[in-house]
């Protein structure tokens, strides 16, 4: 068998089935056979005290900012107690002021249907009767009587 340029021709081959390892799902996770003798990226370099050293502050570093964190949530906590504890003990205040605004209301509602009624029950009640008394010539308001 020969090609157009005259060359011999290589027969067709069947192509090779994919090896197992190219079959194989590539792991992202890193091989470390000993951790406690992986060194970080960081720590390349650098000799072993040293190394151990920027361990020990990193490590230092990451527990300061967590326990930063935890006493700002529980701050956080504490205040929004403190402000639940407030607003009751401010709505029991309100409830009890507005309990006392409505029976003044009332004794003031029944005061005034009474003077409304006639003598009879009460008379006077505000600067309209001290003015009437000083229309009749009884009292001068402006003469520095009392009411």
């Amino acid at each position: 068998l020969t090609c157009a340029s005259d060359t011999p021709r290589l027969p067709l081959q069947r192509r090779k089935a994919a090896s197992v390892k190219e079959l194989a799902i590539k792991t992202l996770a890193p091989r470390m056979e000993d951790p406690s003798r992986y060194s970080m990226s960081k720590d390349k370099g650098k000799p072993a005290i040293q190394a151990e050293h920027d361990r020990h502050r990193r490590e230092y570093k990451r527990e300061k900012k967590a326990v930063i964190r935890e006493l700002r949530l529980d701050g956080q906590y504490i205040e929004s107690e403190r402000r639940k504890a407030k607003g009751i003990a401010d709505n029991k205040a309100r409830e009890k002021r507005y309990k006392n605004h409505a029976w003044l209301e009332a004794e003031q509602a029944t005061m005034n249907q009474q003077v409304r009624q006639g003598g009879g029950l009460l008379s006077g009640g505000g600067v309209g009767a001290a003015r009437a008394k000083a229309k009749s010539g009884k009292l001068g308001i402006k003469k520095g009587g009392k009411f």
